[in-house]
């Protein structure tokens, strides 16, 4: 997913789409990022909203994006809207003790 870049690691994160998917977290960024997308894919989004998030889930830098964003702020969450209103995607970095808060 980085196209050979190496990615410093930032530890675990914890992985949601709000109201289809449950919490869960993931030990590599890049295992977190494969995860979202196989499920983003099942999903009923058109055309644009499909290919952002292909680019933004499996793009050349999208380990490197996120990994940058969690460093900042703890968190990438980016919103998409489904027949049944809007969702959320998010990455998080994962509580130590696994609680989420």
């Amino acid at each position: 997913m980085t196209g050979g870049r190496q990615v410093a690691a930032c530890g675990p994160v914890t992985v949601e789409l709000t109201g289809i998917t449950p919490p869960a977290t993931f030990g590599r960024v890049s295992d977190a990022l494969a995860a979202l997308w196989e499920s983003m894919q099942a999903l009923p989004l058109g055309e644009y909203q499909f290919e952002a998030y292909r680019l933004y889930l499996t793009g050349e830098r999208a380990e490197e994006h996120v990994v940058e964003r969690l460093r900042r702020q703890g968190e990438s969450v980016v919103s998409f809207g489904l027949a049944d209103g809007p969702h959320l995607l998010s990455i998080r970095l994962a509580d130590p003790q696994g609680q989420r808060g």
